[in-house]
């Protein structure tokens, strides 16, 4: 009787710790919304919404880009407890007036002339000692790292990213030299 009842008490406790050490639903969309939103292929995350029940993600809402859109389904998917994704995103259309403005500024710009083109326009500035900005680029989005003078000098950096042709977002993870 004794061993019966041991037995059953263990099982129990294991049931228990694996019901504990399982996702949540509520965690499993926190992780998702958290990993969404520090992509730097999705720029407008807000627009997306993520809801789980039963360890299925439904995603909803409108992703800017196909490429974003799937990219948001891929982090879903690798998400740990996920059984299934449900898509139910769209994609936004180009509104006219922007696509036809934006079209030739970024016609034939991938990563590496975006970055080249940083690097010359920081170079050809002369204000910035561009050799001390590290330029990247990935899907339009232009990160800058490495150590600037002043928060005057930071500021003309990054507008020289924005400002240049294809740039669709500039990440800053520029630090200011303590003088």
């Amino acid at each position: 009787m004794r061993k019966r009842l041991f037995g059953l008490l263990s099982v129990l406790v294991c049931a228990a710790l694996a019901m504990a050490c399982a996702e949540s639903d509520a965690d499993i969309t926190e992780k998702i919304k958290s990993e969404i939103s520090t992509d730097r292929t999705i720029t407008n995350a807000s627009n997306i919404d993520v809801s789980t029940r039963g360890h299925v993600v439904t995603l909803s809402g409108t992703a800017e880009s196909p490429i974003a859109k799937e990219r948001a389904l891929t982090l879903a998917r690798a998400t740990d407890g996920v059984k299934r994704v449900v898509d139910n995103l769209t994609v936004a259309p180009a509104a006219p007036a922007a696509a036809a403005t934006q079209a030739p500024a970024s016609a034939g710009m991938d990563d590496a002339a975006i970055t080249t083109a940083v690097r010359a326009k920081l170079a050809a500035d002369g204000k910035v000692p561009a050799d001390s900005i590290d330029v990247d680029t990935k899907a339009g989005v232009v990160t800058l790292k490495g150590t600037v003078k002043s928060e005057q000098e930071k500021q003309e950096v990054l507008q020289v990213a924005r400002d240049t042709q294809g740039v669709v977002k500039v990440e800053d993870l520029l630090t200011v030299k303590a003088s």
